[in-house]
């Protein structure tokens, strides 16, 4: 059986499928180029869209440290305010227990300001105390804590760390008996009155002026 041998129609009729074939091949191709291109672009876009969120997200972080510094800068100045009015508050104080020495009804012979004393207890323990005003007789002494504002801390260090810690560090004057006071411009609400229901003397200050209230004031053992 021989080969057919195609006709020149038939020829020409295959070419044509050729080209049309080409034609598409080229455009499908021409198509797949433009869905680069926008791809790349869409990349691109994106590599920008993510440059400037990069920005903006480096800005925001330098504002918020500059923030952060504001406030530290803030709160440490606020800082500095309350610990200077504490010494201005500590002045008042002791001036106007010096004038008389009278406390709780008491008069002393010594009135002291800023006491520190640091003492070594037996075994080798060293104890640090520092005291805004102290009060002394031969048989009374009288603590007093000042704040620039009174609250439930300076309270519960009073009792609990300046009074124990006195007497570490004084063990002269162990057989006196011991009072309490709290002094501050102001004070948290209740905290006067919660100190004085605990036998706990209150100056409060007013300008130069300090009211005491020791009507309830005792002796603490």
């Amino acid at each position: 059986m021989g080969e057919e041998v195609m006709t020149f129609k038939e020829l020409i009729a295959s070419f044509a499928e050729i080209r049309a074939g080409l034609a598409e091949t080229r455009a499908d191709m021409a198509e797949t180029r433009a869905s680069f291109a926008e791809i790349r672009e869409m990349m691109a876009e994106n590599a920008k869209k993510s440059a400037e969120t990069e920005k903006l997200m480096a800005e925001n972080a330098k504002k918020s440290a500059e923030n952060d510094e504001k406030f530290a800068n803030i709160h440490k100045e606020l800082g500095n305010i309350g610990h200077n009015n504490g010494l201005v508050a500590e002045e008042i104080v002791y001036h106007s227990l010096a004038k008389n020495k009278v406390f709780a009804g008491i008069t002393f012979d010594i009135v002291d300001h800023g006491t520190v004393r640091t003492r070594t207890l037996p075994g080798g323990k060293e104890v640090k105390g520092e005291y805004d005003v102290l009060l002394y007789n031969g048989s009374a002494v009288a603590i007093i804590e000042v704040k620039h504002r009174v609250g439930k801390d300076a309270l519960k260090r009073l009792i609990e760390v300046q009074l124990p810690r006195f007497r570490q560090i004084f063990p002269e004057y162990k057989d006196c008996k011991m009072y309490l006071g709290l002094g501050g411009m102001s004070f948290e609400k209740d905290i006067a009155e919660e100190a004085q229901s605990l036998g706990i003397a209150t100056l409060t200050l007013s300008g130069d002026a300090v009211e005491i209230n020791d009507k309830n004031v005792k002796a603490w053992q």
